[in-house]
């Protein structure tokens, strides 16, 4: 309720238009009216409040004209002007009356789920988002539902209810006691959370189906991660690695191995084509992952995240610059508890001061393909989950095998009937047929990453080069 609480200050302040960032109308009827109504300025006076919506008229220009004709210290909520923002009239309007309301003591409150205000308007209008609800509301609403719990059973419903709005919260907590046959019921919370999460389109939950026993290798980043994942300063991990390597499997087993609530962003379902849109998605996005608060978001292939960020904003109107800061002081600032683990096949257009650490924990590691000893362990692994017996005779030359392409041979031979070395005729492995860019990837990790495996090769090379016996 802080950022509401500041509309008391703003109108004794004399400022008078405001939009408020909500999908919540009732919270603000219930809760930002009477904070409204009931505060009384030095000189005595007191607001009245007066609402407009697109039932009461469908023309905008109403709606300014009836806190014309108002008294003073009169506070209008409009709901879901962003549907009129680019009419002519309604911009012009609220410019020429702005300055004449503020001497009056009167304001124009938009309410909308979305920022639309129109470029001429920018200066004339407050912008205050009304935060998701936090630990505390949601305790509350927990115990007036009057179900009995324990102390732990109480902690894992408001974690797990960290994310929802406040209406979706009182319906998703009976909904819950139903299913449960008159206790909270975690499953049910989890399931609607992520249908409400993935209805945004560019967030989706991770589920925790894989864990540190679906992974072969990349020894150095699980002792990393187990040593700092549970330290709530912790911030997270980036890796980089060609294509196939088990580097978002790895994340995704990260979130199984420690129970964490998972989130994967799609970057390019932030980046929409409608102005505006694109900064809504980003500050949703960042507003529902800093509510959940305890929790792993991964970003796969975060090289892509800079497309276009190095542009001088001509072609986009600085959208793609603009998100991308926004996106990576969130990156710098990220509340406590929030893990970020991202991917990349390559460092080209990564920012290098986007790869160092204090944005990470850590340098970026480094995720080669599989040694021959972990080729073999990640053979085994995938014939043993086809019913697949491995002989020696039958086993093909796995160099240059990525973990990806492992799989595809065990899945062709298991689907065709046929052997490990006949299937291995189907497979030509991105090594070979990427080998001058992933050797440029090679070299250039060489000096600026961690290797993921205990005694990676580009490791080998550096000690064989320092005569230290390994």
């Amino acid at each position: 309720m802080k950022n509401a609480e500041k509309i008391i200050n703003y109108l004794r302040a004399g400022f008078s238009s405001f939009w408020i960032r909500t999908s919540e109308h009732e919270f603000v009827k219930e809760k930002v009216y009477p904070m409204i109504t009931e505060f009384q300025r030095k000189d005595g006076g007191q607001y009245t409040v007066k609402e407009w919506n697109l039932i009461q008229s469908g023309n905008p220009v109403d709606a300014i004209n009836q806190l014309e004709q108002s008294d003073d210290l009169t506070v209008l909520f409009a709901y879901n002007m962003h549907w009129f923002a680019d009419n002519v009239q309604v911009v012009q309007t609220i410019k020429n009356q702005a300055r004449l309301w503020s001497s009056q003591g009167k304001a124009l409150i938009c309410v909308s789920h979305t920022k639309k205000i129109p470029p001429e308007l920018e200066k004339e209008f407050v912008l205050i988002d009304l935060p998701l609800p936090n630990g505390g509301e949601i305790e509350s609403a927990v115990t007036n539902m009057g179900v009995d719990t324990s102390e732990d059973e109480e902690k894992q419903i408001i974690n797990a209810c960290k994310g929802l709005s406040r209406t979706e919260l009182d319906n998703v907590l009976a909904l819950s006691v139903v299913e449960g046959g008159g206790k909270y019921s975690i499953e049910t919370i989890n399931d609607h959370k992520a249908q409400v999460i993935n209805k945004t389109g560019f967030l989706e939950v991770l589920p925790g189906e894989l864990t540190y026993a679906d992974m072969i290798g990349q020894e150095n980043i699980k002792e990393f991660v187990g040593d700092t994942i549970t330290n709530p300063r912790a911030k997270g991990i980036i890796t980089i690695g060609p294509p196939g390597t088990g580097k978002t499997t790895l994340m995704k087993a990260i979130v199984g191995e420690f129970n964490k609530f998972g989130l994967s962003i799609n970057m390019g379902s932030l980046f929409s084509k409608f102005q505006g849109e694109t900064d809504q998605n980003i500050n949703t996005a960042i507003e529902i992952i800093s509510s959940i608060g305890d929790c792993l978001v991964l970003i796969d292939e975060f090289e892509k995240q800079f497309a276009g960020s190095q542009s001088d904003g001509t072609l986009d109107s600085g959208t793609t610059r603009r998100a991308t800061g926004r996106w990576l002081d969130f990156l710098q600032n990220r509340p406590e508890g929030v893990y970020i683990v991202a991917t990349a096949n390559s460092f080209q257009g990564i920012p290098n001061e986007y790869l160092r650490p204090g944005r990470w924990d850590t340098s970026p590691f480094f995720i080669d393909y599989p040694t021959e000893q972990v080729a073999d362990a990640v053979l085994t692994h995938y014939c043993k989950k086809q019913g697949i017996t491995v002989k020696k005779s039958d086993k093909p030359d796995l160099t240059d095998f990525s973990p990806a392409e492992i799989e595809a041979l065990v899945h062709i031979a298991s689907m065709r009937g046929i052997t490990l070395m006949q299937a291995s005729d189907s497979i030509l492995p991105q090594a070979k047929v990427m080998g001058e860019s992933i050797t440029q990837l090679r070299e250039w990790a060489k000096d600026r990453t961690i290797p993921a495996e205990k005694f990676d090769p580009i490791v080998r090379r550096k000690l064989k080069r320092r005569k230290v016996d390994v």
